[in-house]
């Protein structure tokens, strides 16, 4: 099999997998302040009733070393979440996963992209006038465009004509 019908037979499992997810909006924060982002996905993912706050869990996992609460990079991570809150349906529980796996697969394929920036980049090629999209959808385009050769501003700039954005950006740094 083809490495590139190996990610997209991963993504289908993984988009099969949690088609089932709740849709509400889990925004508790957990009351773990520092979580340990070297373990290695699956494992790493966070589970359906977890209490860690995904902000910590994804921008630790970015820096691959544990981060507190009050870290700038935690702070990013969550301006990105209120940003995908407006525009996507699955919870930020599900957004830092497939952010989280998203990251990963871009980094094996030499294109590395910081977890919080993908989220803001992906969260401005959707119009949120035309309702919510299924974030792991976009995360499953951008990698296909991506993995196809297409650099990062290209395949924005598809995902904005599919998604209907003008190309106002929620993105805070390039």
């Amino acid at each position: 099999m083809s490495p590139r019908m190996r990610v997209l037979l991963a993504f289908t499992c993984l988009a099969m997998m949690t088609a089932c997810d709740d849709r509400k909006r889990d925004r508790e924060i957990g009351s773990s302040d520092v979580v340990d982002a070297n373990i290695k996905a699956p494992e790493s993912w966070i589970p359906r009733n977890d209490d860690i706050d995904p902000a910590i869990w994804l921008a630790s996992k970015g820096a691959r070393r544990p981060l507190s609460a009050d870290d700038p990079t935690v702070g990013r991570a969550r301006q990105a979440f209120h940003a995908a809150a407006t525009r996507f349906l699955e919870s930020d529980r599900m957004v830092a996963n497939r952010t989280a796996q998203l990251a990963e697969m871009l980094a094996e394929d030499g294109k590395p992209e910081e977890p919080a920036a993908l989220i803001e980049r992906l969260a401005s090629v959707v119009d949120p006038k035309r309702g919510k999209e299924t974030y792991g959808e976009l995360c499953q385009f951008y990698f296909t465009l991506r993995h196809g050769g297409a650099d990062r501003d290209a395949a924005l700039m598809q995902l904005r004509a599919r998604y209907g954005s003008s190309g106002g950006s929620v993105e805070k740094t390039p």
